[in-house]
């Protein structure tokens, strides 16, 4: 297919075939944990149930890229949409909430079982929300006409951290923050808005016990406690140190044997630096930052505030999870449950970036358009 036609298709040829390599990446690193353990053992067709849905989820998410290209961005400037889609995601998040309590659990992410996380939807829905915000507001001068989007952020990002899950919960107050400074708010408000989004998360990040202090201790040193709280820090390095320079080969890595539990999400980028080595590990990193500049470039390129928001928004959800992620599987930062985008293994996680990168398209294509006339 020609760049012309792939244009027609998906207004950004290089972001497609970028997001493309990062997803066939990502199921390579399912098919080799899920599968390659069991090719002389007899594959079961339970084996198969992962890879054959991460796939299912990649084709159903071009499919939502390509298509929401086409939609008109403009019409996600709409009150009643916004706050509609703002009471969709605080119920979801109240429900999951609700269903921790009812039946004890410690920890509840989920909406139903093992899937459908409400996490990925509000991660969107509070990208739109300030997009909308800000463009509708202009240049926000005072900070009184910002309180109630500070409240609609900060209540997404306490719900989140009720689950737990305080990666998220920072992440949103870091994206919302930097939304504003973009979107040319004065000083006056972004300066007090980020300080009280700085207290926010430190409340959260080290408000709960035990918890927060084993996760702290694990990533000062993974060794006190390798059988407990540092265990997959030190799985994580191990298979960095397997690989190698040039790597193990694909399907030839050792810890996705039961030894590294989440190989094939959160620490999908040990199992590439194992069986890959530097090589695989550079080409992923290539992907991302192709990925990383030709998002800033439309974000640059687009006229509107709202669109340009939108954008930026969606970058920075992009580059701030992959940099988590990878810092994250090397012990620079603690665990954090933030999975590497279009790699690691999770529906609801794919499906929202995919939605995500389908508005961008959409602000992409009115863009060119009215370059052309």
């Amino acid at each position: 297919m020609s760049e012309e036609k792939l244009r027609k298709l998906y207004p950004d040829p290089v972001l497609f075939f970028s997001v493309f390599l990062l997803s066939t990446v990502g199921f390579l690193v399912v098919l080799s944990v899920r599968v390659s353990p069991y090719i002389f053992e007899g594959i079961e067709l339970s084996d198969l149930k992962r890879p054959i849905l991460f796939l299912l989820s990649v084709l159903f998410g071009f499919f939502l890229m390509v298509s929401l290209s086409f939609i008109n961005y403009r019409k996600l400037n709409n009150q009643r949409l916004v706050y509609l889609m703002v009471g969709a995601s605080l119920t979801l998040l109240a429900v999951v909430i609700a269903k921790k309590l009812l039946l004890g659990k410690r920890v509840e992410r989920w909406l139903f079982g093992g899937s459908v996380q409400p996490s990925e939807f509000s991660k969107v829905v509070i990208t739109i929300f300030v997009a909308y915000y800000v463009a509708r507001k202009g240049a926000i001068e005072e900070l009184r006409y910002f309180l109630w989007a500070v409240l609609v952020v900060i209540a997404h990002s306490l719900l989140l951290f009720l689950q737990p899950d305080k990666g998220m919960a920072v992440l949103l107050l870091t994206v919302a923050w930097a939304m504003l400074w973009v979107g040319g708010t004065s000083p006056r408000v972004y300066l007090p808005v980020g300080f009280v989004f700085v207290l926010t998360g430190a409340f959260m990040l080290f408000t709960g016990g035990d918890y927060v202090l084993r996760r702290l201790s694990a990533w000062r040193n993974p060794m006190e406690d390798p059988f407990g709280s540092g265990y997959q820090v030190i799985q994580s390095l191990f298979a960095f140190i397997n690989g190698g320079f040039w790597g193990q080969g694909l399907g030839k890595g050792f810890q996705k044997f039961g030894i590294l539990t989440q190989a094939d999400t959160d620490y999908a980028l040990a199992t590439i630096g194992e069986e890959l080595g530097f090589p695989g590990i550079a080409f992923l990193f290539l992907l991302y930052i192709t990925v990383a500049r030709r998002l800033i470039r439309i974000a640059r390129e687009t006229t509107d505030t709202f669109g340009r928001l939108l954008v930026t928004g969606i970058a920075l959800h992009i580059i701030l999870s992959s940099g988590i992620n990878v810092m994250m599987a090397v012990n620079i930062l603690p665990p954090k449950g933030i999975p590497l985008p279009f790699v690691s293994y999770g529906v609801s996680n794919m499906m929202m970036n995919f939605v995500s990168l389908g508005i961008v398209g959409a602000v992409y294509r009115r863009q060119l358009r009215y370059r052309v006339l």
